[in-house]
This record gives C-alpha cells, sequence and structure tokens, in this order.
C-alpha cells in the first residue's frame, strides 16, 4: 500500500585547474650533438628487440594477435554495435561479393527469417542443421520485460570449421530496428542476460556461405530475483504497480504480497540494511548493494511488524530482514509486504519475481 518519499541524490564536481610558478627554471643549455644521433638507434634498436621477442617467444606473439582481436571486436561489437554477422557483411562488400545475387540472398536471409521467426517464449530447446547449398537464417524470439532473466545453452554438433554467426539482439517497443546485445559462444555453458529495457528479443544464427553446420539450443526466461517472502509465490501478489492509491491522487509504486504475520521477509540481493519507521510504510527496510545506496538500484519492504537487522547491516541474499505485519498506514488491512523497486524512479517489480528460468531437459 505504502510508497516512499522520493529521495535524490547530488554530488559536485570541479576541474582543478594547472597553475605553474614563476620560479620554475628552465634548463637551456645546448643539445648534445651525440645525444640527437643516439636517441634514433636508441628506438631502432628497442624496436627491433621487439620483432625479435615476437617472433620467437609464441607466448607474446599470442598474447599480441588476442589483444589486437579484442581491440577489433571491442571498436566493432560495443563501439559500432555491430554483430560478427555484421562484419562478415562487410568482408563481403570489401571483396565485392556483396551486390551479386548470391551476397544479396545471404545478407537478406534474416529478414527473410524475422518475418516468422520461431516463437520461444518461456522453454525451448532444438536441434537443426543448415546445408551447405541454402541460404538460410535462423531466428528464436522472445518478448521481455525488464526485470527478467534470458539464459541459454549453444553448442556446435559438427566438426567443421566454418563459422555460424550467433548474435542475441534486441529491438525496443515502437522501434522497428534490431540492436546487438552480445555474440553467443558455442561452448555448452549456461549463459544469461538481464534484461534491463523491454522489448523483443531474438537470438540469431546463420552460418557463412556454402557452409554445413548443426547445432543444439536451449533457452528460457523467468525472473531474476529470488521472491522476498518466505514460502510466498506470484499468486500471493494481491495488489500490483501502478494502480491508483488515495483516489488518484497517487500511484502505488510497488506490488503487496499476502502471507500471515510473521512470515519472513528476505534479503533480494546481496547488500546493506537501512532500518526506519515512517506513517506510510510503518517499520521498512532499505536494501542496497552499496553502502550509501548509489550506483545501484535500491529494494523497499514496507509495513514489516518487526525487523531482524539493524541499520548498516550487511546481508547476504537469502537472510532474514524482518517479519510481515501491516505498520504504517496498512493498518487496517491484512498482514503484507510493500516490496518496491527504485533504479531511476519506480519500476514494476513484478517480472523481476517471476520463478527462476530453467532450461527444458534434452
Amino acid at each position: 500500500m505504502s510508497d516512499p518519499s522520493k529521495q535524490t541524490d547530488s554530488g559536485q564536481t570541479s576541474d582543478p585547474g594547472i597553475v605553474q610558478t614563476e620560479d620554475e627554471s628552465v634548463d637551456q643549455s645546448p643539445i648534445n650533438p651525440k645525444k640527437r644521433i643516439i636517441r634514433p638507434w636508441l628506438l631502432f634498436g628497442l624496436l627491433a628487440l621487439l620483432v625479435v621477442l615476437l617472433t620467437v617467444r609464441d607466448d607474446l606473439r599470442q598474447n599480441t594477435a588476442k589483444s589486437s582481436e579484442n581491440a577489433v571486436r571491442y571498436v566493432a561489437f560495443d563501439m559500432l554495435g555491430w554483430s560478427p554477422r555484421d562484419l562478415f557483411i562487410w568482408r563481403l562488400r570489401v571483396a565485392g561479393l556483396l551486390d551479386s545475387p548470391l551476397g544479396q540472398r545471404w545478407a537478406e536471409a534474416v529478414d527473410r527469417a524475422g518475418e516468422q521467426p520461431v516463437q520461444a517464449s518461456g522453454q525451448y530447446s532444438t536441434t537443426e542443421t543448415f546445408a551447405s547449398d541454402e541460404v538460410e537464417a535462423h531466428i528464436y524470439q522472445v518478448s521481455l520485460e525488464r526485470g527478467e532473466k534470458l539464459i541459454w545453452q549453444f553448442s556446435r554438433l559438427d566438426t567443421a570449421d566454418s563459422r555460424l554467426y550467433a548474435s542475441l539482439e534486441r529491438r525496443e517497443k515502437n522501434d522497428r530496428e534490431w540492436s546487438t546485445v552480445t555474440d553467443l559462444d558455442a561452448d555448452e555453458l549456461t549463459h544469461s542476460q538481464v534484461i534491463s529495457k523491454a522489448g523483443d528479443y531474438r537470438i540469431v544464427l546463420q552460418p557463412e556461405l556454402f557452409a554445413n553446420a548443426e547445432y543444439s539450443l536451449a533457452m528460457a526466461n523467468g525472473g531474476s530475483l529470488p521472491f522476498p517472502v518466505e514460502g510466498a509465490t506470484q499468486r500471493d501478489i494481491g495488489s500490483v504497480f501502478g494502480v491508483d492509491r488515495d483516489g488518484g491522487a497517487r500511484k502505488h509504486h510497488g506490488v503487496d504480497i499476502f502471507a500471515e504475520r510473521g512470515t519472513p521477509v528476505t534479503a533480494v540481493i546481496d547488500g546493506h540494511a537501512r532500518t526506519g519507521t515512517s506513517d506510510r510504510g510503518g517499520k521498512h527496510v532499505w536494501l542496497s548493494g552499496s553502502m550509501i545506496g548509489l550506483g545501484s538500484a535500491r529494494y523497499y519492504y514496507a509495513h514489516l511488524d518487526a525487523f531482524e537487522v539493524e541499520s548498516g547491516d550487511k546481508v547476504k541474499k537469502g537472510e532474514i530482514l524482518g517479519y510481515m505485519g501491516n505498520t504504517g498506514n496498512a493498518i487496517t488491512t491484512p498482514p503484507h509486504l510493500h516490496f518496491g523497486i527504485y533504479s531511476g524512479g519506480p519500476v514494476d517489480p513484478a517480472p523481476f519475481l517471476k520463478p527462476e528460468p530453467m532450461l527444458p531437459d534434452r
């Protein structure tokens, strides 16, 4: 029922000036001509030594190559928002193949597959193949809300050296363009992405030209936080985010979770607790990932009957913070927890509290 009063954090920064004193002495003695000759030879010698080291030391050469590769990936993927597939299209353009009928068909394969993507909400798994004489892409799509978590396992089943481009892409609501979130590694490990922006998400798979490929993909989506009330589930949410309060004077900035008085409420993250009492929230706890609540989301537990922690306590995820009650302006209602999330403003907690995603058995 309760919303905390708004709080703002402010900070000031200043640019220090560079001060030069008039008493600094400057050496104006003439430069020794021998130094002018030695310096270029010294630089040449260092360069030659570096070349020799890279030639004879495999580890240094591999590290240098790896650093160069990482730099290229950072510029292409992080700064420009390209996917590995976009990089291959650029290579086709440089080779003069992009304008050919085959190049055009390859470049347009994702658009064709995107017209009828496989809907993969909840749990989904598949094993598929690409034939070398076909030009196609496979797309697996799901709509996600902020706070949900997408998990996946992706593996390559064949042993060919050909490239199979795989990426996770996002299209925000009311937008038509797709952007790359990350590229996928075919390593059979479970990877995850917590959703920071609501919209459509898709996994795009496409082999390079004339390539055979076989792969396995499993994916699932669900909540990214544990439920904050011991023994309760989403079915126990009785009042949702955004509904009117006080005759429309304000909105409900959280969800109300109902359970018996004295039911433990627990920390959804590792963090720092701050307790308090107010007319609206009654006995309440703020939980944040940092000591002073800056730089991370803050979680609000209101209407508690009693505290289990004290202000300033460092707590672990799952640790009891207090016990359910109806203090504050909830005194006329059954015991419940008002749970809110604040990150740049109030955020709907419901998607965060969906059941944890689990990959289907394969």
